[in-house]
């Protein structure tokens, strides 16, 4: 079953705190875009994108600053219509909540 997680949605990012992305669906694929940020990913800036199909995809990390942002392989899991994850490979997970 494949949902439409388009829309707004708050995240725990362990080490700061809960921060809401934007998520946009075009067919399988997802990006989710900060809108609230922090010293490391700001507000703007794509934290990841996926493919629903296969649930590959890549975050984006970057040293504090948004000094060398680069993208590292990740996965998506959808647990249900309003929670998922998205794991970093080697740099953890978050979990997401859709904002009612």
């Amino acid at each position: 079953m494949q949902f439409d997680l388009t829309g707004e949605w708050i995240g725990h990012y362990r080490g700061h705190y809960d921060e809401v992305v934007k998520i946009t669906q075009s067919g399988r694929r997802v990006e989710a875009v900060k809108i609230t940020g922090d010293d490391y990913v700001p507000a703007g800036e794509i934290t990841w994108r996926a493919d629903l199909g296969t649930g590959l995809g890549e975050g984006q990390i970057a040293e504090e600053g948004f000094r060398n942002p680069r993208f590292i392989p990740g996965q998506l899991k959808v647990v249900n219509r309003d929670r998922i994850v998205f794991h970093w490979m080697n740099s953890g997970h978050v979990e997401y909540r859709r904002d009612e």
